[in-house]
């Protein structure tokens, strides 16, 4: 909607991984995602999710009917509570972390965004490097990246 332009979605990474060992009871299952948001074929964002899903429904709709995990809000037709947990920038980035939840699911994200994307001709211009990963401290709720995570 920023660029009035058509934006597409590539998904890098989507997939279920194991639950932690001291995971919340009511938890069915966790999904570890990534995608890439391009407008003209440039990426104006990378977001990186962990989904918790702590309905049957909502798993089967994920698991056996295929709805895409970033579509369950607006599949269930459920606006879900926003918070903020964290915003900040690098040279040559700036990040927000939230949360969206709805009863049953959790998600938290981590979206990355180019420092100059709001320039002027930023989206004809050409393309910069940039780095997406985001130095951040670890909770108890979630790890961005963990290679040691294996579905079994």
């Amino acid at each position: 909607a920023y660029f009035n332009e058509v934006v597409t979605v590539t998904i890098v990474e989507n997939k279920e991984v194991p639950l932690y060992p001291n995971e919340d009871p009511q938890v069915l299952a966790r999904f570890q995602r990534e995608v890439n948001l391009l407008c003209n074929n440039k990426i104006f964002c990378n977001a990186k999710s962990q989904v918790l899903i702590k309905d049957q429904k909502v798993y089967d709709l994920v698991v056996k009917d295929g709805v895409g995990i970033g579509q369950i809000f607006r599949y269930l037709d459920k606006l879900p509570s926003f918070d903020l947990h964290g915003l900040g920038r690098t040279e040559r980035t700036f990040w927000r972390e939230y949360s969206l939840k709805i009863p049953g699911v959790d998600c938290r994200l981590l979206e990355v965004f180019p420092s100059t994307l709001s320039e002027d001709g930023w989206l004809h211009a050409p393309d910069e490097e940039v780095c997406w990963d985001v130095e951040m401290e670890q909770n108890d709720h979630i790890a961005w990246v963990n290679p040691d995570l294996e579905v079994k």
